[in-house]
Parts: C-alpha cells; structure tokens; sequence
C-alpha cells in the first residue's frame, strides 16, 4: 500500500514494514498519521517495522515525524520499531537527544526476534 510517500507491506500476520520514499512529506503529519494509522488498524497490526536504511541524517524535525508517530501507534496499541538505522543518523539522533525516544530500534527484524 502506498500512502503519501510511504509504502507500507504486510509481513507477517501481525507485522507491517513501513518504508519511506523520497516523496515523504512530514510537513502534514496529522495526515499521514491518520491514514497510516487507518492502514494499521485494518490490518490488525501488533508490529510496525520502519526501515530507516535510505536515512541517511535524522534532524529534530525528523526525529519528531518519528515521536509523533510512535505515541500514534502506541495509542492503537502498535508497537514500532526502527531498523536499519545508519551510522549517521545514529550519531545525528545523538547529538540533539535529551532523553530516550518513545520507538525501539534493533538492528534488523532477525536481530529483534534473536533478541526475544
């Protein structure tokens, strides 16, 4: 399913994959918010993986695209999880981080379930 700059793809029976395209436009969050969230809902989601791999910087407004959806999910009982986070963005999300942010990150999905 594409929804405004994001594809989102059933992968297992509680688990979707949220993937960002170049077209992602955060300026309208609640939006966005709402038909990912409507997406979520329909399928019954438990698990939303969001692939970070093209990120190659997060900034504060970023980084607040990704609380705002969090506390979303978590409102809908979702839990997300970011993946693939690169190096960069790692440090980037580091250097204007004052306290844990509200979504899990894991490596990669088999490193989570490893974990588990």
């Amino acid at each position: 399913m594409n929804i405004g700059g994001v594809h989102l793809t059933r992968i297992g029976s509680d688990d979707m994959l949220l993937e960002p395209t170049r077209a992602l436009d955060i300026s309208d969050t609640g939006t966005l918010l709402e038909s990912i969230l409507e997406c979520l809902q329909r399928e019954k989601s438990l698990r939303l993986y969001y692939d970070l791999a093209e990120m190659a910087v997060i900034d504060p407004v970023y980084f607040a695209w990704l609380e705002n959806l969090s506390r979303a999910c978590r409102a809908i009982n979702v839990r997300i999880i970011c993946i693939h986070m690169q190096p960069t963005a790692a440090f980037g999300l580091a250097t204007f981080l004052h306290a844990a942010p509200s979504f899990e990150t894991a490596l990669d999905m088999q490193s989570l379930r490893e974990e588990s």
